[in-house]
């Protein structure tokens, strides 16, 4: 009798347990609007700056369970801003982003872990119909509504046949992050 009273306790407590933890998870909604996602290439001799709007997803984080934890995010590519009208044109053309066939690029994480600088999200990176798998390393500052998200990648332009190998601009393009989200 004792043992079954045991047992019954026992798995009552796990399941409150696992029920706390699945609780603590929060979900994000990305501020589209103050989003950030920039990028930076040298191009003609120069320092090529732009970025894109529009970022949406979802986003389960706490940093107490990181298993649980996940980014699910889209950038929409007919919002890259370079400043110059005609050279963002020209990106989204069919030999560089193609935005009308590949209107999105798209990372989905399969891991979140922490680190000395904060944590890494890893996962498919999609663009332009090409998918790799990254590390995105990234902090999470708490803010009184909410928080930002800040990270910093490189990839290689030609890994996802964005422009063509001996073109001007450079193929490594770095992109940082700032995506501040309210709890939903």
């Amino acid at each position: 009798m004792k043992k079954v009273l045991l047992s019954v306790v026992a798995g009552a407590f796990l399941f409150i347990a696992s029920a706390y933890t699945v609780q603590t998870i929060i979900n994000w909604k990305i501020d589209s609007e103050k989003a950030m996602v920039k990028f930076t290439m040298q191009a003609h001799g120069k320092e090529l700056i732009g970025n894109f709007k529009g970022a949406k997803g979802e986003v389960k984080f706490d940093a107490k369970d990181l298993a649980a934890s996940s980014v699910n995010c889209t950038i929409d590519i007919s919002t890259v801003n370079t400043g110059m009208d005609k050279r963002d044109g020209h990106l989204q053309a069919a030999d560089w982003f193609d935005a009308a066939t590949y209107p999105v690029a798209k990372f989905a994480s399969s891991k979140i872990e922490k680190t000395d600088a904060g944590f890494t999200a890893t996962g498919k990176f999609d663009l332009k119909g090409t998918t790799n798998v990254i590390d995105i390393p990234f902090t999470y500052e708490s803010t009184s509504d909410g928080g930002i998200f800040k990270g910093s990648f490189s990839i290689k332009r030609l890994d996802y046949k964005v422009g063509k190998e001996g073109e001007d601009p450079g193929n490594d393009v770095k992109i940082d992050l700032e995506i501040p989200v309210t709890k939903e």
